[in-house]
């Protein structure tokens, strides 16, 4: 798998950056309506609430392994220097393009950065000098209450009784990071919910690492309403041998079926060169996954979101101001046709939107 990977990389077709990649141009540091940067793989910069919440950030090459045999093929969304504070960091497993070494440094210097890692994983960060590191296991919950912030940093006085909650989840997976340390940690997905005086609950699923399970419908059952979910594509080569650890597009619109969540944000894809395929395989058979799912009526209501490495896609906590996708949105941030050589007229009923 690795040798048919490099492979493909060195006979890659050319292709032209600018089609995935968006630059941000960060206005404030908070946001108080939903806000999800995809920084590339499964990192992103999840603004909610008058907060910022990072998702197993790796801003680099993910180590040296990484950059020798699956060299980084976009750089960051969002370079370290470039994010704003963080408040939060969830982490799904300790696998190194998820819990990358330099990333997490990069990051101590940050106010009040809170580590939110999986059992087993926190001793790692306490040897590192972490000041506030908590450790899960699944169905674990934490509640923070704090005072909502506006888009200049101060506290909005109209947003009483705030509070965001974390709830560490399943997953199909595992772990490892050293030689003798296999499965010795957890691994999980991660459930973020925000409320408020003014707001119920707007749920956000980060799905992590994992191949299709059960599981997917037993976080329905025990979190339903969950509003987005970002979830993995990647790798879909060799199917025999990935199957055991990761979704493939196809399992993942059924994962998020299950989910019955409402937007579909994919990520671990294109990054870097996982499997033993074109980088945009993934790409390709979400696309065309949803159109069949979509035309067989299982994703009536439901949206999907590709957005580029970089760009910002804005929601709404009102479910029928919820930002989603026409046909004019699709082509401004990614042109499927010229990536995928798939129409979005097939795939986005505008009159059903």
């Amino acid at each position: 798998m690795m040798l048919k990977s490099l492979w493909l990389r060195v006979s890659f077709k050319k292709i032209d950056i600018k089609d995935f990649i968006c630059e941000t141009d960060f206005s404030g540091n908070y946001e108080q309506e939903p806000v999800i940067t995809w920084i590339g793989h499964a990192t992103f910069l999840i603004q909610i609430g008058g907060v910022n919440i990072l998702t197993d950030p790796v801003l680099g090459d993910a180590g040296i392994l990484y950059k020798i045999f699956y060299k980084r093929l976009f750089k960051p969304g969002i370079s370290a220097n470039k994010l704003p504070n963080i408040d939060f960091v969830l982490i799904s497993h300790n696998h190194m393009d998820h819990m990358d070494a330099e990333s997490l440094l990069s990051l101590k210097n940050h106010k009040n950065i809170h580590f939110l890692v999986p059992k087993g994983n926190k001793r790692w960060f306490d040897k590192r000098g972490f000041a506030k590191t908590s450790e899960y296991c699944w169905w674990d919950k934490e509640v923070f209450s704090y005072d909502s912030f506006d888009d200049f940093g101060n506290i909005d006085k109209t947003l009483s009784n705030s509070q965001i909650n974390f709830s560490f989840l399943p997953a199909s997976h595992w772990s490892q990071r050293g030689v003798f340390d296999k499965n010795k940690t957890l691994w999980g997905s991660w459930l973020i919910e925000y409320k408020n005086s003014e707001i119920n609950g707007f749920k956000i699923f980060f799905a992590g690492d994992t191949a299709y399970d059960q599981h997917f419908k037993e976080i329905s059952q025990e979190y339903p309403g969950i509003n987005i979910a970002l979830m993995p594509i990647g790798p879909c080569e060799p199917r025999k041998f990935i199957a055991h650890h990761h979704v493939d597009a196809k399992e993942s619109l059924i994962a998020f079926s299950d989910l019955n969540a409402e937007h579909f944000v994919p990520m671990h894809w294109g990054t870097f060169p996982l499997g033993a395929e074109n980088f945009d395989l993934p790409l390709h058979r979400l696309v065309n996954g949803w159109s069949d799912f979509y035309e067989s009526g299982l994703l009536d209501g439901k949206s999907l979101h590709l957005p580029q490495i970089g760009q910002k896609v804005k929601f709404s906590y009102q479910k029928s101001q919820v930002f989603s996708y026409q046909k004019s949105q699709v082509k401004e941030e990614v042109s499927l046709e010229k990536l995928t050589g798939f129409s979005p007229d097939r795939a986005f009923d505008q009159d059903s939107l």
